[in-house]
């Protein structure tokens, strides 16, 4: 990855170092990392995926505030932010260092993220921790809030002003010159403008606030894509543009579904805008698999000295498109902090002159369903049809041992016999979605009963679909995608 004697010479270092390039790969580890994190070189080196040290690898893992920016995603004009932080060992522990976070370039040019740490020597240090990351997450929540508050302020007035220009302009008596008519269209424009400013600044307040809390499901990528692109296609006609929707039919993502559109909308204008006219702009699956999306153009790439700073919403990096096109400059950092909500990331790889390529990667999430019945070959039955999906299945042997184990471990889909003892399907379906924490959880009942008044009291209850035995594998398989996707 790097030259012998730099390696060498890092080795020698009593520090952890490590590098990172702009699209999450360490490209650079030496012995202080393998020391103090547990890992090993070649580990590190020919890991699939991205290696974070500073986030949980999974939610049933060890947390850390979800407030605090991930290493590998900050950025920073001017160079090393110093603070104390917590990295992730193999052993699945935390450490507490104190971390350099600096930038470098490769010897390609690539810009990369360089990480040193080391354990501070005061035996106070994890108080001294607590307290500097107290202070830190306290401070940024009072900035946002300030932050928040005068862009709702500002909005008020603004809306009103833009509403009174365009009572203006609704001049039924044709008193209002040409010249004075197109004086008040410019005003309008720019208030418009300053409106969807203040717009993009609270919906970032309101994500880091907590005020937007995604509602996750199970959708098609394939289908969430086309429809995103029918909203902005006439972008890429007005400039000549070909939309190639890549995406395979059958790939399942795990999201906020308008949250995720809003990702993918903000990444295929900013390659519309930023494409020549004529060219043309590739929506596709991450070539790593998995629930990611590239959006790919030709257009005029971005200097590497900005890359760092991209998706920092205090820096200012928003240029004007290649027809002079405008932006709030909010899109990507909003874009950013939705991935990072989902615990997810947002990376770019770009060459100047020659375009960009933004990827939008999520945590692989298998849908769990629960299966509910009493009879053990009725389990067997719907079981045959489930293992023809990459799906986790609970199986349960009553509505009792359901709710108890939903507790402990939320289904993403319950599947429920009717007539089961001590607790049949339509008391499971009725406690379920009188909850407010599981009615969400989309359930089928299945049942051998065809009757139209069960039917009638299942839907009552709020039963998401209904299915008569005996089980029929080109309508039920649907019935199972239309709430997993995929």
């Amino acid at each position: 990855m790097v030259d012998d004697w730099l390696q060498a010479v890092l080795d020698a270092l009593e520090c952890g170092v490590y590098a990172v390039n702009s699209r999450g790969d360490v490209v650079l580890f030496n012995a202080g990392a393998e020391r103090l994190l547990g890992w090993k070189r070649r580990e590190i080196f020919f890991a699939s995926g991205n290696r974070c040290f500073c986030c949980p690898p999974d939610p049933s893992g060890p947390t850390r505030s979800s407030d605090e920016i991930c290493l590998h995603r900050l950025s920073s004009p001017s160079g090393y932010l110093e603070n104390f932080r917590q990295l992730r060992t193999r052993d699945k522990t935390w450490l507490n260092a104190r971390v350099h976070v600096g930038w470098a370039s490769g010897r390609d040019g690539e810009s990369l993220r360089v990480v040193s740490f080391w354990k501070p020597s005061n035996e106070n240090s994890e108080e001294l921790i607590r307290q500097t990351r107290e202070a830190a997450l306290e401070a940024n929540k009072q900035k946002d809030k300030f932050v928040s508050l005068v862009a709702h302020d500002l909005r008020a007035p603004l809306s009103s002003m833009v509403g009174l220009m365009e009572f203006l302009l609704d001049d039924p008596d044709g008193r209002m010159q040409p010249s004075q008519r197109d004086l008040v269209n410019d005003m309008m424009a720019t208030g418009r403008s300053l409106i969807d400013l203040i717009e993009g600044v609270l919906n970032i307040g309101r994500l880091k606030t907590g005020k937007i809390i995604p509602d996750k499901t199970f959708f098609e990528l394939n289908f969430l894509v086309e429809s995103v692109i029918q909203r902005i296609i006439h972008l890429a006609r007005e400039k000549e543009i070909t939309i190639d929707n890549r995406v395979q039919s059958g790939v399942r993502m795990y999201a906020d579904m308008s949250l995720f559109a809003a990702v993918v909308q903000n990444l295929l204008t900013n390659a519309i805008k930023f494409s020549q006219p004529g060219g043309k702009v590739t929506v596709r699956q991450a070539e790593s698999g998995g629930p990611a999306v590239e959006v790919c153009d030709q257009g005029v790439g971005i200097p590497a000295d900005t890359l760092p700073r991209l998706f920092n919403v205090s820096e200012k990096t928003t240029t004007p498109g290649t027809a002079g096109e405008t932006g709030t400059g909010f899109g990507l950092p909003f874009s950013f902090d939705i991935m990072e909500a989902h615990g997810g990331w947002l990376t770019v790889a770009s060459t100047l002159g020659h375009g960009s390529t933004f990827c939008a990667r999520l945590p692989h999430v298998r849908p769990r369903v629960m299966l509910v019945d009493d009879e053990a070959m009725d389990r067997f039955m719907v079981l045959s049809v489930l293992n023809q999906m990459d799906l986790e299945v609970m199986e349960m042997n009553s509505g009792r041992e359901a709710l108890a184990r939903i507790e402990h471990e939320m289904p993403h889909l319950i599947l429920s016999d009717v007539n089961m003892p001590e607790m049949d399907g339509m008391e499971l379906l009725r406690l379920i979605k009188k909850d407010d924490a599981l009615r969400k959880v989309p359930v089928i009942l299945i049942t051998g009963d065809e009757k139209a008044e069960t039917r009638d009291l299942a839907f009552r209850l709020g039963a998401d679909d209904f299915v008569v035995k005996p089980l029929i594998l080109h309508d039920f398989l649907p019935r199972i995608r239309h709430h997993l996707g995929g």
